[in-house]
């Protein structure tokens, strides 16, 4: 239970105002914001009880409460999650995609190996679709959120039908369209105001997202999937 009169990382009393998080209940003092580490899932300031992880990552209570650890677990929602993308979103993918749950160096080095990224070079990576010699996968940092684990399986398994279905997306449309499918993915499940975040959030995919949800709104989702066949064959509708 949270205690709104308390700084949810010192304890103690919030006399001069507060902050929080978008989303979050959680207030904390001056103090705490502009000095306490941050919790490298959520950005919360971080109380004394929080856990750092193997790769040096700081998570906070919450974060490490959701986490996925676990291989079965990963294997479990990674599964679960691409069938939902499948069953409501039509998204078929032919070749064999692998599924590896790795810590954050190791995501690093698979980025600097594999094809040229898309990824922003001062966000956070977060999950990777890379070719690896004869191996096409799907990569997910461990630890993270099963919710934001979910988020992340289903944008880089959109990367894995644009592969086959409309290779040459410009950037652009790529991250937008592979957002899009994450997001959509948040209301097929019932996680509606994860979904509304994306819409608000501080990311640099979001205005390519923006930009897919107005496509949608034009053609319907059917239509955004031509749409995105004939833009990597250089036809328009």
């Amino acid at each position: 239970m949270i205690d709104d009169e308390c700084c949810a990382a010192c304890g103690g009393p919030l006399r001069d105002g507060y902050y929080y998080l978008l989303d979050r209940p959680e207030r904390y003092c001056a103090r705490c914001i502009n000095s306490r580490p941050r919790c490298d899932t959520c950005a919360a300031p971080l109380a004394d009880r929080h856990w750092r992880l193997h790769d040096g990552r700081l998570l906070c209570a919450r974060c490490h409460q959701t986490g996925v650890f676990d291989v079965g677990e990963a294997q479990q929602l990674y599964a679960e999650t691409v069938g939902v993308v499948v069953q409501n979103q039509r998204l078929l993918v032919s070749a064999p995609v692998a599924f590896r749950m790795v810590d954050a160096p190791t995501l690093r080095q698979i980025q600097a190996r594999g094809q040229p990224s898309s990824h922003d070079p001062d966000s956070k990576t977060l999950g990777l679709y890379q070719r690896l010699g004869k191996v096409w996968a799907i990569y997910v940092l461990y630890g993270i959120p099963r919710l934001l684990f979910r988020t992340v399986v289903a944008h880089e398994y959109a990367h894995a039908w644009q592969s086959e279905h409309c290779p040459g997306l410009d950037p652009e449309l790529r991250e937008g369209s592979a957002e899009w499918v994450a997001y959509r993915h948040l209301l097929d499940i019932g996680c509606t105001r994860a979904a509304r975040r994306m819409l608000t959030a501080n990311h640099p995919y979001r205005p390519a997202l923006e930009r897919v949800l107005e496509l949608e709104r034009s053609v319907g989702a059917a239509g955004l999937l031509t749409y995105l066949r004939q833009q990597a064959a250089g036809t328009r509708l």
